[in-house]
């Protein structure tokens, strides 16, 4: 009994032991959950001590930041007090300025009106003739303009006189009308030369003087207009179908056979009292038949002694055929032939001005087409207006164009002509190889020239036509039938030392042969 008393003593102990390491167990976890939450609990301590020192940080700033605000608002409000007075001191000047201004103007005013009494009562003692249509020779240009104001160049030709007559020191005025967009100028002079360059309508010249003067003004601008030559206007003849009861003339040139042995002429007939035509052969039936007249150029007689003449300088240019291929084996290809005296540098490379042109390639026998571009191509180049002459010169033509030179010098053409060369007394007279026109000429060509797309045929050669198209146009003309020595009309050889152009070498080698003897028998002190 005490064995199982103790045992179960012994049961209850272990029992007891069991239940206390359970509690001692439990003890130890609940410890190590304290000691755990104790960890928990000191970091947020800490970070609740990062935090309350970044919102202690943060107030700082923003105070700091508070201190800027007023400082910055303390600054603005002096800047404002600033351009307030700045707004203020600019309101000042420009009152000031504009009282400047307003003073600088009544200035000038009182400037321009003194000026321009000045120029009245300079002007009321001087003697001025004006000379329309007249380029006066000078010096070196001189300014004569006001003192106190900078009106800028006259721009017409009254206010170019006046500009000269309103100044003591200008004794010749001369005004260039703008032409091809350029703006007119004005020129004055120290000095006037009563010596003529131009007569032409974009030119005006003046010269002053004294009162005492004015006698001698006279007599200068008499011998001025003693040197200007005689030039009737073109005339306007009417083609085959129009009325020529007013113009009396007839446009077209004659019906010739191939030789040019004989031509048939056109006549002007009258067929009542308003109305008239062009005819070949009598007078249609029933017509009054009065004849009026006829195709008849007029030739320009040389321009009298002391009287200008039209000047040499050429612009001359040829048309080459550059893709044609020579027509016989015992001649070179047009664009070989030029490229030979081009890289000499003779022929039309010795006019004043000069160009190539490339043909058309139409296949026409005559080439008209080609040729007649080609002289579209000269009025879209434009320097023809500033030379004297226009020459078209064939490829195969050997030309020298100081001997033309010599030519036009001794025509003594009267300036301002509008007329042709006519080049050989061979069938009609003008042979292409070279066509020789006067600046005036060709600029009546551009004006009417499209008349003779409509009423010249094509039969013929490009010289042909252009024949007929410029006298029916009205170009007048001169003759020089020395100029041209072409085989064409049995002139063979180039042994002469006038002719300025010889007619035609197709290969290179006759064509430096043909300029080699040519030059071999040239005028001593020529080239």
């Amino acid at each position: 009994a005490m064995k199982a008393l103790a045992d179960s003593f012994e049961g209850r102990a272990r029992d007891a032991l069991d239940s206390a390491e359970g509690l001692a167990a439990q003890a130890q976890r609940e410890a190590g959950e304290a000691q755990s939450d104790k960890g928990h609990a000191e970091s947020m301590r800490s970070k609740a001590d990062e935090l309350r020192r970044q919102a202690d940080d943060a107030y700082a700033r923003a105070a700091g930041l508070d201190r800027q605000a007023e400082a910055e608002e303390q600054r603005a409000k002096a800047k404002q007090g600033e351009a307030a007075r700045h707004t203020e001191a600019a309101r000042r000047y420009t009152t000031q300025g504009q009282a400047l201004r307003k003073q600088g103007a009544d200035n000038l005013g009182q400037a321009r009106a003194a000026e321009e009494q000045a120029l009245r009562e300079t002007k009321s003692q001087r003697y001025c003739l004006d000379l329309p249509g007249v380029r006066l020779a000078g010096g070196a240009p001189r300014r004569f303009g006001p003192v106190a104001i900078d009106a800028g160049a006259p721009q017409t030709s009254a206010a170019c006189r006046d500009w000269c007559h309103e100044h003591e020191g200008c004794k010749q005025s001369v005004f260039v009308a703008g032409e091809d967009g350029a703006p007119p100028s004005c020129e004055t002079y120290g000095e006037a030369s009563g010596e003529p360059l131009s007569f032409r309508g974009v030119y005006n010249s003046s010269i002053c003087g004294a009162p005492s003067d004015a006698q001698a003004l006279k007599e200068m601008l008499e011998a001025v207009f003693k040197r200007k030559p005689w030039v009737p206007p073109p005339r306007k003849c009417s083609w085959a179908g129009e009325n020529c009861i007013d113009t009396k003339c007839c446009a077209n040139v004659c019906v010739a056979d191939w030789k040019f042995s004989k031509c048939d002429w056109w006549t002007c007939y009258k067929k009542d009292e308003k109305f008239g035509s062009c005819h070949m052969g009598p007078a249609p039936g029933g017509w009054d038949g009065t004849k009026l007249g006829g195709h008849a150029p007029r030739m320009v007689p040389k321009a009298g002694e002391g009287q200008l003449t039209q000047g040499t300088k050429l612009f001359c240019f040829a048309v080459v055929m550059r893709k044609a291929p020579p027509r016989a084996a015992y001649m070179d290809a047009e664009g070989a032939v030029a490229d030979n005296f081009k890289r000499k540098g003779l022929h039309i490379c010795q006019c004043d001005e000069h160009a190539f042109y490339d043909g058309l390639p139409t296949g026409s026998a005559h080439n008209i087409d080609s040729f007649t571009h080609a002289w579209q191509l000269v009025k879209q180049d434009g320097r023809w207006k500033k030379m004297d002459w226009t020459v078209k010169v064939d490829v195969d033509t050997v030309f020298f164009p100081e001997r033309l030179r010599w030519h036009l010098d001794a025509l003594r053409v009267p300036q301002g002509s509008a007329m042709l060369v006519r080049n050989t007394a061979f069938k009609f007279h003008f042979l292409g190889a070279i066509e020789v026109l006067t600046r005036e000429g060709l600029a009546l060509y551009y004006e009417r020239g499209h008349e003779c797309d409509a009423h010249v045929g094509k039969q013929g050669g490009e010289d042909y036509w252009m024949l007929s198209c410029l006298e029916g146009i009205g170009l007048d003309y001169q003759a020089d039938y020395a100029l041209l020595r072409d085989k064409y009309a049995a002139q063979n050889g180039c042994r002469h030392g006038w002719a300025a152009a010889f007619h035609f070498y197709k290969s290179i080698r006759e064509w430096d042969q043909c300029y080699a003897e040519a030059m071999s028998v040239a005028p001593k002190g020529k080239a």
